[in-house]
């Protein structure tokens, strides 16, 4: 059976570029390099990897394994997501991470002897195959909503605390979920007389979000209450879990962070289906609104393209200065 770390080279001398540090599998040292960039992205394309492969572990993967898919299996891949009825943002996401991998492969070559590992990316151009990407409208909160939200949850309890900070913190910050989620007690500091969290963004830019007196006072509250310190627990993750279960004590998981914030529009009657990135788009929406310009919204969201901020403005700026309005066909 063919060598699963990588590759040997059996000739007079070693190829560096095809030796993995520490006998490490080759997926698995992959999936390290993305997961010094983002956590999150590294997660979901071991997940993607392991499911079109149908193993439990990528260390199951041989590079045999990767030589023997064609674009037919691709193909064959794709149409059985489509008819399983998933969304089109879902089956881009995994025919992406795929094809990531086979592109990384794609690089260990040595011109001097004519040695590659593969030759081929079979997850590229199926753009005739893919289904057409959708961008379903997220649903946000109005500033009269966020703010019911936020000041109906308690503080009573250990969990309602954290939650509350959770939500006050994306709602004044707009941060994303993984951004949240790997927020250690290090992170937070003053720069300039400013309280802020230092985070990392798309791709591992590093930034600092700034927080308000409300959330830092929930923040520090919060840990106060869980007997930490911020001089002496530094590399503790803010928020963590509070059950009996496995997770205690522990950072949360994203889809927890997602079903917390449903549970509290369900008990405050808020209809709709909100999540971490609704109150981004919360967020942004109500900066907008109250006149921050294009580049402030820009920096404030962590875009890395002023077109993705300029898709928020576009939005509200078509209801509010809509051409309908100046239609009038009904008598008073």
């Amino acid at each position: 059976m063919e060598d699963s770390s990588l590759i040997k080279i059996e000739p007079k001398r070693k190829l560096s570029t095809f030796v993995i540090p520490d006998n490490t599998h080759f997926i698995r040292h992959f999936l390290n390099n993305k997961y010094k960039k983002n956590e999150h992205t590294a997660k979901s394309y071991e997940i993607d990897i392991k499911e079109f492969f149908k193993v439990n572990m990528v260390e199951d993967i041989t590079l045999n394994d990767i030589k023997a898919v064609t674009v037919f299996d691709v193909e064959d891949y794709i149409i059985g997501l489509i008819d399983l009825g998933r969304a089109s943002s879902t089956i881009h996401r995994k025919v992406s991470s795929l094809s990531s991998l086979y592109k990384w492969l794609l690089k260990y070559q040595d011109n001097s002897r004519n040695i590659s590992l593969i030759q081929f990316n079979p997850f590229n151009n199926m753009s005739d195959v893919k289904p057409t990407l959708t961008h379903d409208d997220t649903e946000f909160l109005s500033r009269d909503e966020a703010a019911l939200l936020l000041n109906s949850i308690g503080t009573e309890s250990i969990t309602d605390l954290r939650n509350k900070a959770i939500i006050g913190l994306a709602l004044i910050t707009g941060a994303r979920k993984s951004e949240i989620l790997n927020i250690k007690l290090k992170h937070i500091t003053n720069i300039l007389g400013y309280d802020v969290i230092r985070v990392t963004r798309k791709r591992g830019k590093k930034d600092l979000i700034k927080i308000n007196t409300h959330v830092k006072d929930l923040i520090m509250e919060y840990i106060n209450r869980t007997g930490r310190s911020i001089e002496t627990n530094q590399e503790d993750y803010l928020f963590i879990g509070h059950s009996s279960n496995k997770q205690n004590g522990e950072k949360l998981n994203p889809a927890t962070l997602n079903k917390i914030i449903s549970n509290y529009c369900c008990k405050f009657n808020i209809n709709k289906k909100i999540k971490v990135h609704s109150l981004r788009h919360t967020a942004i929406t109500i900066a907008i609104q109250k006149g921050a310009s294009l580049e402030k919204v820009q920096a404030f969201a962590g875009h890395e393209s002023a077109y993705t901020t300029a898709r928020y403005v576009h939005s509200i700026n078509k209801l509010q200065d809509n051409a309908g309005d100046l239609i009038d066909v009904f008598e008073d």
